[in-house]
């Protein structure tokens, strides 16, 4: 069994060994009580304060990595100059961080890089997880994602967040690098488009046989676009087989369905299926750089989006005027499409999805598409699972409507939940669509809805006049090709 010593000439400091004593037994006093005669509001509001004691901890122990790092580099750089030196240092200071806390040193030197941009470029998110509003989940969440751009942008992003302060509000830890990736891609797309060609080359599929189980186990990796056709099609397929009274779980219906392309001679892959893509009308026309979002995937880069769309490829920042001379009638229909999408699902210039109404109980399918596209993942708080369940907000033997305003995308396990008695929903605005989620036990949370587009909710007083800009787009669209005339662009947008 491994064990812990200590060099004698480093002890352990007794005074602040004593002094984390001291508190915890304390702290131990007072939960007793509470363990053994605390209401249901009194435990709740523990564990959370628990929590937040924890992510402070979590904080100071961030700040003593990086001292931990800083005094292993300074006081070896002039013994070891050079890269690789470095390199090794930056190694051995990460698995003396990982055997100080007891884990897996793998993974250590991310973690170090993330101290690094925390105490060096984001003061404001440091302060904040100081103060346990942040745990460390979160935390590397936010600052893992900001390893692809440099110093300047992340101060920039931290600057953001020191403006609105409740922009990760009870968000899961997908949903908040979600949010950053977004922010990054707005400076790092043409890299990762770049990085996303690249990949779809090493296209593989590879089966390999197991002796122990008798199964097959398939890996591989296939572009972006084809990936979620397949899936959406197989989940959409499974669901629609089990509601027929299938035995089978879904899982397992989908596992027949895919080997059946191969197995059975009179199974064919579907020719057309159907992407959720959300993008704003000046990435789609203009060459804007703001990312897109592909339902069931998260944020691509705009180039990449633009591509889809097109079905051809398309140079970054590369607008319809660059293609007027040579747009084919095809690629025409496909953008008048497009135009429709808009008006139907954003308000352009905007980012938030428009509401869609209906007088039924039941959720019609439409409806259904639209709230998966605008709540993208679980909306309870902190939940990142994949939405299975449309309901009502406020139940409708509550006197709930059936309108998107009064309804979410739930896990199956999430939904569930909030038929425990005290539970309470309501709906406290329709944009950006936020609720209110009150557990019956002393905490209540708000869950809002992701930004359309864009990786933060921003006010947009001109996005009513904006939207002319596409009626305007949608005349050029319709001109004949030899007239010579450009397409809108954003000297036509009014102020």
């Amino acid at each position: 069994m491994p064990e812990t010593v200590n060099s004698s000439g480093d002890q352990p400091d007794p005074s602040l060994h004593g002094k984390i004593q001291a508190v915890i037994e304390e702290l131990e006093s007072v939960l007793a009580y509470r363990e053994e005669h605390g209401t249901k509001s009194q435990c709740a509001q523990a564990i959370a304060e628990i929590e937040s004691a924890i992510a402070t901890l979590n904080y100071h122990q961030a700040a003593l990595s990086n001292q931990l790092e800083i005094d292993v580099v300074q006081s070896n750089s002039e013994k070891n100059p050079g890269s690789k030196a470095q390199d090794q240092l930056n190694r051995g200071a990460a698995s003396a961080v990982a055997l100080a806390r007891r884990s897996d040193p793998h993974g250590f030197q991310t973690y170090l890089e993330n101290c690094r941009i925390l105490f060096q470029s984001t003061p404001h998110l440091a302060a904040a997880f100081s103060r346990g509003e942040f745990t460390e989940a979160q935390i590397r969440a936010i600052l893992t994602p900001l390893h692809s751009v440099k110093e300047e942008r992340r101060t920039e992003f931290d600057d953001f967040f020191a403006k609105n302060p409740k922009m990760f509000e009870n968000l899961g830890n997908r949903k908040i690098s979600d949010a950053v990736y977004d922010f990054t891609l707005t400076y790092a797309s043409d890299q990762q488009c770049k990085e996303q060609k690249s990949a779809e080359e090493k296209r593989f599929v590879k089966f390999t046989p197991s002796s122990r189980t008798g199964m097959m186990r398939v890996n591989g990796s296939i572009p972006i676009s084809a990936g979620m056709a397949m899936k959406n099609d197989m989940k959409a397929t499974a669901r629609s087989i089990k509601a027929k009274g299938d035995s089978r779980t879904r899982a397992q219906i989908e596992a027949d369905y895919f080997s059946s392309f191969c197995t059975n001679s009179e199974a064919k892959i579907p020719l057309t299926l159907t992407l959720g893509l959300v993008m704003t009308d000046k990435t789609l026309f203009l060459g804007d750089r703001n990312p897109a979002h592909l339902e069931g995937y998260g944020v691509i880069a705009p180039q990449y989006a633009r591509e889809l769309v097109a079905g051809q490829e398309i140079m970054n920042n590369m607008t319809l005027a660059d293609m007027a001379a040579t747009r084919s009638p095809a690629f025409v229909e496909t953008l008048e499409a497009t135009v429709e999408l808009i008006r139907l699902y954003t308000a352009p210039g905007d980012k938030e999805l428009i509401a869609m109404d209906s007088k039924a109980r039941i959720f019609p399918e439409k409806m259904k598409k639209f709230v998966k596209i605008r709540d993208r993942h679980c909306r309870t708080p902190f939940c990142d699972g994949t939405i299975e369940e449309i309901d009502h907000v406020t139940q409708a033997y509550l006197g709930g409507h059936t309108c998107v305003i009064n309804s979410d995308g739930r896990c199956k396990l999430c939904n569930q939940a909030k038929e425990t008695p005290g539970w309470q929903e309501f709906v406290l605005k329709s944009g950006p669509h936020s609720m209110l989620i009150n557990t019956g036990m002393g905490i209540k949370y708000r869950s809002t809805a992701p930004p359309a587009t864009g990786f933060a909710h921003k006010p947009y007083p001109q996005h009513m006049s904006e939207a002319d800009w596409v009626s305007t787009f949608e005349e050029w669209l319709n001109r004949p090709p030899d007239t010579g005339s450009s397409p809108p662009g954003i000297e036509d947008i009014p102020a």
